[in-house]
């Protein structure tokens, strides 16, 4: 194709978008709708019924508690017991122990 062909094309389909928004346009505003009876939704009687019955088999699971004794290290720490370095760490003492455990529980069998 060449670009004169390739730009009437774009052309003819510009326009025919145009003509086709015209016209429907023209039937929405020329379009007159007038209501001659309103509607009336019948009635409807609705008696007995039966829920479904349904068969479930789920897991049996038990729920309770279980004291274990854990054995935590215990921590010397020797301060000095006078002077000012005592003073001094007294008022300061942070203390971080991180502690890893490898808990194993066994079901009751």
């Amino acid at each position: 194709m060449t670009e004169n062909t390739s730009k009437s094309n774009k052309s003819l389909i510009i326009g025919g978008l145009i003509a086709a928004t015209a016209v429907i346009g023209g039937l929405i505003i020329f379009t007159d709708v007038d209501l001659t009876q309103t509607a009336k939704l019948p009635e409807v009687s609705v008696e007995g019924g039966q829920m479904p019955k349904m068969d479930v088999d789920v897991a049996d699971v038990n729920v309770g508690t279980k004291t274990i004794e854990v054995e935590v290290p215990t921590v010397d720490v020797n301060l000095p017991k006078e002077g000012p370095e005592a003073d001094d760490l007294g008022d300061n003492i942070k203390v971080d122990v991180d502690v890893d455990a490898d808990v194993r529980v066994e079901p009751d069998q």
